[in-house]
């Protein structure tokens, strides 16, 4: 790799991975403005704020409303910069070109759910909506930064790894993780977070069909939580011993991570103080937001590593394929 290509590969990483982090910290302080019931900070007026262009921060809910709106507005100057660049550098690897440009409409599609959750006074669809969007605008950036930091590398050393884990496996894990998101924001909009006394149980049942509808939903979402953890167990315990390092990292990485939402969730249903059950709950949905990146980056590690074996399986095929005909 020259050094100019080299220069042009760390720029372009420092730019989609300051994109990834921008997303990152607008899903906490989403969560913040959720917990904090400061979504409706501007009243229902958007992109203005209570009918002014330039707010009075008179309250708290105020600020934090219009801390949130200019995240996303950063991470809107940081998509269109990122698209620009893979243009002029990558448009001839769609690895890197593709979730580049597809962040940018995800962002156009975020603002305007956002409008819509604005104008609808918060409702929780809305904001689960609003929730997912961002995690898949969070994934698009994630992805972009690990083909440009890993594809190049894994083309050219081709190396044999032990253990490449199935696509199926990883995927289901990530539809797993977007789940726990998805079904937590569900809990958290039914007001359903304190439905269930005490954990693992819900009122010392496993499967509360007759307690009733926010029962249900709140054991749902700690069953799917407690599929994930054995679901990343296993791949865990898989990856381990191979010689798989690039994967092997990401996925403890998540592991660990898990460990960490899965504490903080059983802190949501046995802490009663309204102060400190506010903060664990938006570092609740950060924690799951850090699960679904470290996912994200081992997807796509895993997928880089399987485009290119798959490349070099078929190489000697076309090389005999061009010597037969000529």
């Amino acid at each position: 790799m020259s050094p100019d290509t080299s220069l042009i590969r760390q720029r372009f990483m420092r730019l989609v991975g300051i994109a990834a982090l921008m997303t990152f910290l607008l899903i906490t302080i989403g969560a913040i403005t959720r917990v904090t019931k400061s979504g409706m900070g501007c009243g229902t007026y958007w992109p203005d704020c209570n009918g002014r262009i330039i707010p009075t921060f008179e309250t708290t809910e105020e600020v934090i409303e219009m801390v949130h709106r200019f995240f996303a507005l950063l991470v809107g100057f940081y998509a269109v910069f990122a698209v620009v660049r893979a243009w002029q550098h990558y448009r001839h690897q769609p690895r890197v070109l593709v979730p580049t440009v597809a962040g940018l409409v995800l962002y156009f599609v975020q603002s305007g759910l956002g409008a819509i959750t604005v104008k609808m006074s918060n409702q929780w669809l809305s904001v689960l909506l609003h929730l997912g969007n961002s995690m898949f605008l969070l994934s698009c950036f994630l992805i972009a930064w690990a083909a440009a930091r890993w594809g190049d590398e894994i083309d050219r050393t081709k190396e044999s790894l032990t253990v490449r884990l199935p696509a199926i496996e990883l995927y289901l894990t990530l539809i797993l993780t977007f789940l726990v998101a998805m079904v937590g924001a569900a809990v958290a909009g039914n007001i359903a977070t304190k439905a269930c006394v005490g954990w693992p149980l819900c009122n010392g049942e496993l499967w509360p069909s007759q307690q009733g509808p926010l029962q249900v939903l709140n054991m749902t979402h700690r069953l799917v939580v407690g599929g994930l953890g054995l679901l990343l167990l296993m791949i865990l315990l898989q990856i381990w011993g191979s010689n798989n390092r690039l994967l092997r990292q990401p996925i403890l990485a998540a592991f660990v991570i898990y460990l960490l939402q899965a504490a903080v969730g059983a802190f949501v249903v046995l802490i009663d103080n309204r102060d400190v059950l506010t903060a664990v709950r938006a570092l609740h949905v950060t924690f799951a937001a850090a699960t679904w990146s470290a996912l994200v980056v081992a997807s796509s590690i895993s997928w880089l590593q399987q485009s290119s074996a798959q490349a070099t399986v078929n190489q000697p095929v076309t090389a005999l394929s061009e010597t037969t005909s000529s």
